[in-house]
């Protein structure tokens, strides 16, 4: 068991902080990669051709039914740029609340090494009493 420290809470809120950043971050990846999806469809049905011989109206209807795909298409390729731009944000938020929980950790372990060795100084002290008593009974 390793010895108890007034730096274990700490590191515990550190590690809430950097499992909500990830958690952030895996939201902004689904987020992204929906996206991404939404833009290709969009631009699939941009790209469609539904004309065909008909009336001046039907021509009239498909056309606006093509301008408005085209305006889907834009309006999602703004909803991937501010996904990715999450993202990004997410991304660097997770990285700096990962390296602060490593270095409280790093500071952590190196603590508890020390209280280790401090212990097993003063065993060893302790024991070289009980063997300098022993050794004086005689």
């Amino acid at each position: 068991m390793s010895p108890k420290t007034r730096l274990d809470a700490a590191v515990r809120v550190r590690e809430v902080d950097e499992d909500r950043a990830r958690m952030t971050l895996a939201e902004a990846q689904r987020l992204a990669l929906a996206t991404a999806a939404a833009v290709r469809e969009a631009a699939q049905r941009a790209l469609a051709d539904e004309r065909s011989s008909g009336t001046a109206a039907d021509w009239t209807i498909i056309e606006f039914a093509h301008i408005r795909a085209l305006q889907d298409a834009r309006r999602a390729e703004i909803e991937r740029r501010a996904a990715e731009e999450k993202l990004g944000v997410s991304r660097a938020r997770f990285v700096g609340a990962r390296t602060r929980a490593e270095a409280l950790r790093r500071v952590l372990e190196a603590r508890r090494s020390e209280m280790r060795v401090a212990e097993s100084l003063t065993e060893h002290k302790e024991m070289d009493e009980v063997a300098t008593m022993l050794r004086c009974r005689r």
